[in-house]
């Protein structure tokens, strides 16, 4: 039997992704968290962290994973640029409702400071994949409709921007603290001959 898997969803994950800079960005973000004008599910103003020095060393790493991720899954593009990045505070029992990152290719998140308090969670993005579904002998990455991952400390989870996630309740006294981004692409998009494209 040749068991095919079709039209897969994408998603990375590494840990011990940043090893230098984490002091100066935790700084950076706990400085802003602590003058914050409001009190629930904050997240920087804008999102330009990838712009201040701080983030200088984790946006050109950002950079080059998402090239590797590009080149792995047989893309070409012109160039990639992060469109935006942010940081989020999740206090305890805060958590973040289900949504997508529109407009973009890639999206990611890194876990700057965690104890696996709240993890993030994906759903099937197929509308017709729970018409019907027997029981599960086993609960496994080739039969689930839920799969959840870790707040890991120093762990990045790069996905589909259009991919629909939420993250669980912070169940930690501990705050949460996460550097979220998106990655938009350059260049062509889709091919001239299918009438599908678009340069950007």
């Amino acid at each position: 039997m040749d068991h095919q898997k079709i039209f897969a969803t994408n998603l990375f994950v590494i840990d011990d992704f940043c090893k230098d800079s984490t002091d100066s960005m935790k700084k950076y973000i706990s400085d802003l968290w602590t003058n914050r004008k409001y009190e629930t599910n904050w997240q920087t103003k804008s999102a330009d962290l990838h712009k201040q020095k701080e983030f200088k060393y984790f946006s050109d790493l950002v950079l080059t994973t998402s090239k590797d991720i590009i080149k792995e899954l047989d893309y070409e593009v012109e160039d990639i640029v992060i469109s935006d990045m942010w940081a989020n505070v999740l206090k305890d029992s805060e958590h973040h409702p289900v949504h997508t990152h529109s407009n973009n290719f890639l999206s990611g998140t890194y876990y700057l400071h965690s104890d696996q308090g709240a993890s993030i969670v994906f759903h099937d993005p197929r509308p017709a994949a729970d018409v019907i579904v027997p029981r599960k002998k086993n609960t496994t990455l080739n039969n689930a409709s839920l799969l959840s991952y870790a707040s890991k400390q120093n762990r990045a989870v790069i996905f589909p921007s259009w991919l629909p996630h939420w993250v669980q309740q912070n169940k930690s006294k501990n705050k949460r603290i996460s550097i979220a981004w998106n990655i938009h692409i350059k260049g062509q998009l889709g091919e001239h001959h299918e009438f599908q494209s678009a340069t950007f």
